[in-house]
């Protein structure tokens, strides 16, 4: 049994794309840049923090092709316009915190299972690629004392899948990678575990499938609660 599990948070531990698909359509709206993306887009976008969505959905818009879309902020970096990229994050990040929880939610069976956790003595924990703001807030709302650390993007932690966020809960709790298991939903999540040292568990209920984290090798994948539980506490 791990003695702690670090958690992503969007698509998680909680439903957060239609919050995060109207800020992006929001800060691209207000800079004059198509803004009618669907959640099926948000879901492709984010995943590796806001600059690397923002610079996805203004690739859409200039005519890439979905495959170079998604290679941005993994394998390619965005060529457009610097300063209208930054003026799109800058947008959402004003936006973003007074409208992170309008539509947002946590998944079915996502508190029992974080408390059941507790109970067996498993310490729990965030590490987002969320501002930390937003993740602070939307913890506390929804998980009210559920987790010892709560840690998202800020001016000195880089956004995953650099190992920084992940390290630093790590030293906090007073444990060592071998100790601890991250849990997330996409291939970020699995490179950032990684690069702490860190085993992983997928769950297919978030912004990536079941066929696209089988396609990249992940395991273990979990489609239920009670299938996390028993994964880090087996």
């Amino acid at each position: 049994m791990y003695k702690a599990a670090i958690f992503d948070m969007d698509g998680t531990i909680l439903d957060t794309i239609t919050d995060l698909r109207d800020s992006i359509n929001h800060a691209l709206m207000v800079n004059g840049h198509r803004c009618d993306y669907s959640v099926t887009d948000a879901s492709r976008f984010f995943g590796s923090g806001v600059k690397v969505a923002v610079a996805r959905a203004l690739a859409t818009e200039a005519g890439y092709s979905e495959e170079d879309v998604d290679r941005i902020g993994l394998e390619a970096s965005y060529e457009g316009n610097e300063s209208e990229l930054e003026s799109v994050i800058a947008s959402f990040e004003e936006w973003y915190p007074e409208h992170c929880d309008e539509k947002t939610q946590p998944f079915a069976g996502i508190t029992e299972a974080i408390n059941t956790l507790r109970e067996r003595g498993v310490r729990t924990a965030v590490v987002s690629n969320k501002m930390h703001e937003a993740a602070v807030i939307l913890a506390e709302r929804y998980f009210l004392g559920a987790f010892e650390y709560v840690q998202g993007v800020d001016d000195t932690i880089r956004r995953k899948p650099n190992p920084d966020a992940t390290l630093r809960v790590l030293d906090l709790m007073g444990l060592e990678q071998c100790e601890a298991v991250y849990i997330g939903d996409t291939e970020v999540d699995i490179e950032t575990a990684h690069n702490a040292g860190l085993a992983c568990i997928s769950v297919d209920w978030g912004f990536r499938s079941r066929k696209f984290l089988e396609n990249i090798g992940a395991e273990p994948i979990c489609s239920d609660m009670n299938a996390l539980v028993e994964a880090i506490t087996d």
